[in-house]
């Protein structure tokens, strides 16, 4: 679907009509958030709802669960709202050709339809991915940010198709639910502040999965956790301007405090040193 190709740098490429227009990643509304598209929203809009909301579509009112996803095509009627205090989701908008429409239906892309991911957090990874792309003044920006939506559409038809092949009722081997929960971790370490938090990725108790992911991976889940943590704190200070508490709380810390005492113990520098670190060594490697 994507040619990772510049149609006006190549005449010959066939064009890319697909454009994404606008993207939010993780963005929280209050009590009184209301959409309404009684017309359809105009074009068309993916939505990875991550809290329970109230949706409207064609007529018909449905209370969805969190991490549900929805694709509308651009004369679907709908209008959502908070269910439960707040409102929380990723989303964008696009345009495509009617025959780019078709050929995601023939594969399998469920449009206009509600459909719960047990690979939210994946997903969502992926639009951080694209937001940071489609934002960026990068080389390449809009050819990577095509490939994460391309890669975003084919991981939402596999499980559509084929089902949740990552439940942990399928993942029955202990190493695979292991290695599954490490990859998760390294995605989305915010999400894991603490064992009990991990328990729903893998049918083990407490203790069990504690000795077995050190014994798996020569780790503790808790030090993977903080390493994680740390790698992603240091790609957002060397690729963002966020502040450091911003990215403190990217990162799971709930405190600043603590994001800082964790980076400097694990990283040896500050976070404002790290950050000044990378801009100096920019700088040094512009001017050689």
């Amino acid at each position: 679907m994507f040619s990772g190709k510049d149609p006006e740098n190549s005449l010959n490429a066939k064009e890319n009509t697909m454009k994404i227009g606008v993207i939010g990643h993780n963005y929280t509304h209050g009590a009184d958030f209301v959409m309404d598209y009684p017309k359809g929203p105009g074009c068309y809009l993916f939505l990875l709802v991550k809290s329970p909301a109230r949706f409207l579509l064609n007529g018909k009112k449905l209370r969805l669960e969190k991490n549900t996803i929805l694709f509308f095509t651009p004369h679907t009627a709908c209008r959502y709202a908070a269910e439960n205090g707040t409102y929380t989701d990723d989303w964008f908008y696009c345009n495509m050709t009617p025959e780019e429409e078709l050929a995601l239906r023939n594969e399998g892309m469920p449009f206009d339809t509600p459909m719960q991911t047990q690979n939210a957090a994946e997903l969502s990874e992926l639009i951080r991915k694209m937001a940071y792309e489609h934002y960026s003044a990068e080389l390449m920006h809009s050819e990577i940010e095509h490939q994460y939506a391309n890669i975003l559409f084919m991981k939402i038809r596999r499980e559509y198709t084929a089902g949740d092949h990552h439940s942990t009722l399928q993942l029955r081997d202990n190493n695979q639910q292991l290695t599954y929960l490490r990859m998760r971790i390294y995605q989305t370490p915010e999400q894991f502040g603490t064992v009990d938090s991990m328990l729903n990725f893998v049918s083990m108790s407490r203790s069990g999965l504690q000795h077995l992911y050190k014994k798996t991976f020569g780790v503790t889940v808790m030090t993977d956790v903080t390493c994680a943590k740390m790698q992603r704190a240091k790609e957002l200070l060397s690729s963002t301007r966020l502040t450091v508490g911003e990215i403190a709380e990217q990162c799971g810390y709930g405190c600043t405090y603590s994001f800082l005492r964790q980076f400097k113990k694990n990283c040896g520098s500050t976070p404002s040193d790290f950050r000044k670190q990378g801009r100096v060594q920019v700088r040094m490697a512009t001017s050689a």
